[in-house]
């Protein structure tokens, strides 16, 4: 019977040749006609079911549980707890393998890969699928689990704060550094390069006998010892520089430089960001912009984990649109105000570029004359960039998206008092909201603000929870997943009614973090979901983000073709809907609505 089963299918295809071998003599092929009753309630199952042609129906006296059809496993659970909770029928006439319970448990017993993947949690089952679809791509898959450790860094130079500027200079020079690190005068420690202290001497004109203390201070930016080297590269990437300091506990252990992190990454973000950083004109910036849909593609092609590869590219989409800014805004006037990012990249979930979602804080009573006409050039600027006019207009060259703070206050009170559909949209569009750009402590009073009126009002929450519920999981009436032609929406049918449930949760419970796998990591922390149901919501996003984004990197589309999935991630998908469908359940029953 080998010849007829397929082993290169998760799980089969870890079991090793003897394993396989004593499988394969074991199959049995068992025919059963329409409608005819393949396991009743509480009888001891002969083994396990794989279905080649027909389909199975799962079901209770009153319920229809789901069917299964071709490469289908049924009942896994009675394997393990000897006797069939529900019954099973055949739909329609089918062919089966069957692989002898005995059989069966032997195999898990002395396969512990192979039996992890039947008693696994979602979360677990999408951790193996990306390793498995790993094997072959390690290089860049590698550098992003590696962890910071004392190899990688250079031992700290710490340096009293009275050391002159010639000390300093001698002492980096003994020891083969080009940094250190000093108390500042009010107690913190402060880093001082080898550029710092060329410039105190020849900008500056200080003598060599300045005491360090009198630099300007420059605070330290780092990570524990421990943290991902991906993190150390985000955070070189963010703040523009080359160097970190790294500590255990409270104790700075050593400085972690850029070739070193570039020593083991081989992608060009780092130099794509510097790149952005140094553009002078537009043209320069379109051009950066081009080479930013390559690098998605190449990193996800390498098989980058998707919550690293959000994080990157959300990280370089800020550091672009903030560039634009500063050539567009006049420089008088974009240290005053705020620029939001609204939508999916205020949460920095959008790895492709779609429509503008941008919002400005304005100060009070701030001149400006010709901020229509700036602003008008900046959406045009982005649209130029790839960034394409967001239908809705909501985007700061609408003025409706542009207020002074006390007018967006206002205008939270007045949505709340009105709570039409469209004002709660807004509210909810406003509470993903980042700041990128000029004086961004504009943005937290705004923020706090909303979530304050918002957790004072159960009813608006729980409207605004109902678009949560609205949409219809694409799954079949017995619980398979749909076959539309034209392929699955993955986004309106998973991932709005996880996202926009999370986030009315996270109002509810005035969380701050605007993205989908903080607000999941704060929710949890805060004991309003369990840690297990949290893992499997995070894993349920990541999926429909990877296999969208997948999509949209080979045909275009947005949509997601069933039958261009591998066996496994066709596995991962169904089970992630039913996650879905199940949040939207509770979600439901949580905020007392009538479905």
């Amino acid at each position: 019977m080998t010849i007829l089963f397929n082993f290169d299918r998760p799980p089969f295809d870890c079991l090793d040749e003897p394993a396989r071998k004593r499988l394969g003599q074991s199959l049995s092929i068992c025919y059963f006609r329409a409608s005819q009753r393949v396991l009743s309630p509480g009888e001891a199952p002969p083994g396990l079911y794989l279905v080649i042609k027909g389909a199975v129906e799962e079901s209770s006296p009153h319920q229809s549980f789901g069917d299964y059809g071709v490469d289908d496993l049924f009942d896994v659970r009675a394997q393990f707890d000897g006797h069939c909770r529900h019954g099973f029928s055949a739909l329609e006439d089918c062919l089966c393998q069957l692989i002898p319970r005995a059989v069966f448990q032997g195999l898990c017993a002395d396969n512990p890969a192979f039996a992890r993947y039947f008693t696994a949690n979602l979360a677990e089952r999408q951790r193996e699928q990306e390793r498995r679809s790993q094997l072959g791509q390690q290089n860049l898959a590698e550098f992003i689990l590696t962890r910071i450790d004392i190899s990688h860094l250079q031992p700290p130079l710490q340096l009293d704060r009275h050391s002159s500027l010639l000390a300093a200079s001698e002492a980096m020079a003994a020891r083969g550094t080009d940094c250190l690190i000093y108390p500042a005068p009010d107690g913190s420690l402060s880093l001082a390069t080898r550029k710092t202290l060329l410039h105190a001497l020849t900008l500056q004109g200080l003598p060599l006998t300045t005491p360090l203390a009198l630099l300007t201070p420059a605070p330290l930016i780092g990570l524990p010892l421990g943290s991902y080297l991906f993190d150390a590269l985000l955070l070189m990437t963010r703040h523009r520089i080359k160097r970190l300091v790294v500590w255990d506990r409270q104790e700075v252990v050593g400085v972690l430089h850029l070739t070193q992190v570039l020593g083991l990454f081989s992608a060009h973000s780092h130099v794509l960001t510097l790149r952005i950083a140094r553009a002078d004109s537009l043209a320069a910036l379109e051009a950066v912009a081009r080479e930013q849909q390559q690098l998605t593609r190449s990193l996800f092609g390498q098989g980058i984990h998707t919550a690293f590869l959000m994080r990157l590219i959300a990280t370089l989409n800020e550091q672009l649109i903030a560039k634009a800014f500063a050539l567009v805004i006049p420089a008088e006037v974009q240290d005053k105000v705020c620029l939001l990012m609204l939508g999916s990249e205020g949460r920095g979930e959008q790895i492709q570029k779609t429509d503008q979602d941008n919002a400005l804080i304005l100060p009070d009573g701030l001149h400006w004359p010709d901020r229509q006409a700036d602003l008008a050039a900046f959406s045009a600027l982005l649209a130029r960039l790839g960034y394409p006019p967001c239908p809705g207009r909501v985007m700061v060259s609408n003025p409706q998206w542009v207020k002074e703070d006390a007018q967006w206050r206002d205008e939270v009170e007045r949505a709340c008092v009105s709570a039409s559909e469209g004002d709660l949209l807004w509210l909810a569009t406003l509470a993903d909201a980042q700041a990128i750009a000029g004086e961004r402590s504009l943005l937290a009073p705004l923020a706090r603000h909303l979530r304050e009126r918002l957790a004072d009002r159960p009813d608006l929450l729980a409207e605004m929870a109902r678009a949560a519920i609205a949409f219809h999981t694409p799954l079949t009436l017995f619980g398979r997943l749909e076959q539309a032609p034209e392929g699955l929406d993955l986004k309106r049918g998973g991932l709005f009614p996880l996202v926009h449930g999370l986030r009315v949760l996270a109002l509810e419970a005035g969380i701050l973090e605007t993205s989908t796998l903080g607000r999941i990591e704060a929710l949890v922390s805060a004991g309003r979901l369990s840690r297990d149901y949290g893992a499997n919501l995070a894993e349920a996003f990541r999926l429909f983000i990877r296999l969208r984004l997948g999509g949209q990197l080979k045909t275009g589309n947005n949509r997601v073709q069933v039958n261009a999935l591998s066996h496994g991630d066709r596995d991962l998908l169904r089970h992630a809907l039913h996650q879905v469908k199940k949040f939207q359940q509770w979600l439901g029953i949580h905020f007392r609505l009538r479905q």
